[in-house]
């Protein structure tokens, strides 16, 4: 019996241990886990989200990120980084719904999932809150061009609570409001409409949300033919009267000139006082390297200031509006003479030659012998060369293509002179650096006057790829009639487009054409990236309206620039990420 007993107590002490897992047994019974938080979540277009991975009886917890079992993602589904900040692309995908994964390094066999899906971005009022610079040029009702600028206060529930503005007409004078009210209303797709009222009149805008709360503007009321411009978000912590070296880029009319006047430079501006140089085009004269001197104000509340600066060709009044330390808008007031124009604070002291180097776009509008002109132009730089490159051009309808090559030198202050040559035809120009990837233009032909931007292009520029997102659209131009143009057949275009990244786009416009104006047109077109040049774009767009064909350089996936290729049309633009 006794030994009975003992047998019985050892298969019961046995039995226990085997219970308890035995003394090494107990990582078998308890294996590693890995969960991801939060479980679910809905993330906009190109907005991000934190997720993060606890890891459980596990000695190790770092892990990898997989998006749709794809190591970091891609740009169809989104992308997530090593700390599992994940970035929604920039269109929703099919489906909509994403698979967040949390893998165990030490144990790839050990997972955790969370499901991510992406939505619509959808704008609203509150979409534009705060102080807002805004600028416009056009063609008033009598057929006349005027510049304006100035300073809106949105309260982000459709109410502009006050603002100032400045305006100049070549037909009726100069005026200034201190004063503005009005209404906005912005929809889903960031089209939006603004009504403004001062002592200058009533006036009505469409316009769509671009990126950082800003706007293209395009203006439908009766008041003129036509007039587009921006809205630009003023920075609370960056108002203050400017002080640096600004490059700057105007473009007007000068009565002196006998027509339009275009001028680039530097304004070096401190403790009330203007120096620096432009380089000018008045009217096909041109007059490079000119010395600037002058003076201005302390800006008001709303960022308001004025100024002088004068040089051999001429003096010029101007009123300017501070967007950020970095930044301003500025209008000529004088009665003869009508420009508007931009200044950028440059972002390092000097320049060298290296500061000019690789693929860059420029976008130029014109007067010319035929009328109006809008070019675009692809090339790459290094070394005081041109080697390659490309343009496209719309001459009052006749469309030109040709590749081009060239020279150019970089001064320390930002200043770069050359020449394109492109069908044995030279092009002479210069330009000022904001920063190695922004500059302004001149065109120095004696034929022609005008100017533009010039933007750094990205390396991920082919393929169809390269451009997808929601992007708000922006154009200005003239129907041809009887070969030539005049004011009253002007036409402008603003709206929303949504480009696939597979060669398909869809949105919705809003055109001010000579004779209606019409809203809300839905748009279906297409796209191909070509091996012309890089970043080199076909594009159609359908509308109600009818068919445009355009040229389009895709600068990155920020910013692509249009040029029309129509006979019937010439007209430029942008379509600009709107997140």
């Amino acid at each position: 019996m006794r030994r009975v007993f003992l047998a019985a107590a050892a298969l019961l002490v046995v039995g226990t241990l085997s219970a308890c897992g035995g003394s090494g047994g107990g990582k078998h019974n308890n294996p590693p886990t890995v969960t991801v938080s939060p479980a679910t979540a809905n993330v906009q277009e190109a907005a991000t989200q934190q997720f993060t991975a606890t890891v459980t009886n596990s000695t190790t917890t770092a892990v990898n990120w997989q998006v749709n079992g794809v190591a970091g993602g891609n740009s169809s589904v989104g992308t997530i980084d090593s700390t599992g900040l994940y970035t929604a692309p920039v269109i929703v995908p099919n489906p909509a719904s994403i698979t967040i994964t949390a893998v165990l390094q030490a144990d790839a066999s050990v997972t955790g999932n969370a499901i991510a899906t992406i939505t619509a971005v959808q704008f609203n009022n509150s979409s534009l809150r705060g102080n807002y610079i805004f600028s416009l040029s056009g063609i008033d009702v009598n057929g006349f061009p005027f510049n304006a600028v100035g300073a809106v206060t949105a309260d982000g529930f459709g109410n502009i609570t006050g603002g100032e503005e400045d305006l100049n007409d070549v037909s009726s004078g100069y005026f200034q409001a201190s004063s503005i009210t009005g209404t906005y209303n912005v929809g889903p797709d960031g089209r939006g409409t603004l009504n403004l009222n001062s002592s200058i009149g009533s006036f009505s805008y469409a316009f769509a949300i671009r990126a950082l709360n800003n706007a293209g503007l395009n203006e439908i009321d009766n008041n003129v033919i036509n007039a587009t411009g921006n809205l630009e978000q003023q920075t609370a912590a960056g108002v203050t009267t400017p002080s640096g070296n600004y490059a700057f880029g105007f473009a007007g009319t000068g009565l002196n000139c006998g027509g339009a006047v275009n001028s680039i430079g530097v304004f070096n501006l401190g403790s009330g006082n203007v120096g620096g140089l432009q380089d000018l085009n008045c009217g096909g004269t041109i007059t490079q390297s000119e010395a600037l001197s002058g003076s201005y104000s302390a800006i008001d509340g709303l960022g308001r200031g004025t100024g002088l600066f004068s040089a051999s060709t001429g003096s010029a009044a101007f009123v300017y509006y501070v967007i950020s330390a970095n930044r301003y808008r500025f209008m000529c007031p004088n009665a003869a003479t009508f420009f508007l124009g931009s200044a950028d604070l440059q972002t390092q002291p000097s320049f060298v030659a290296s500061d000019f180097n690789g693929s860059y776009v420029v976008s130029t509008s014109a007067n010319t012998p035929a009328g109006v002109s809008y070019t675009l132009i692809q090339l790459n730089a290094s070394g005081g060369n041109v080697s390659s490159g490309y343009y496209d051009v719309n001459d009052t309808g006749t469309v030109r293509q040709a590749s081009l090559s060239g020279a150019y030198s970089v001064a320390s202050n930002g200043r770069i002179v050359g020449s394109f040559s492109g069908s044995g035809v030279p092009l002479p120009f210069s330009m000022y650096l904001i920063s190695p990837s922004h500059a302004y233009y001149l065109d120095q032909q004696t034929i022609a006057t005008g100017g533009g931007n010039v933007y750094a292009q990205g390396s991920s520029v082919t393929g169809n790829a390269a451009w997808a997102g929601s992007y708000a659209t922006e154009q200005f131009g003239y129907f041809i009639v009887a070969g030539g143009i005049r004011a009253g057949n002007s036409t402008s275009v603003s709206g929303q487009i949504s480009a696939d990244g597979a060669g398909t786009l869809a949105g919705t416009l809003d055109f001010n054409n000579p004779t209606s104006v019409s809203q809300g047109q839905v748009l279906r077109g297409t796209y191909s990236v070509g091996t012309v040049a890089p970043g080199r774009t076909i594009v159609a767009i359908t509308t109600a309206e009818g068919t445009r064909n355009y040229v389009a350089y895709i600068v990155d996936q920020t910013r692509v620039l249009l040029l029309e290729i129509d006979a019937n049309l010439v007209s430029s633009g942008d379509a600009i990420r709107q997140f």
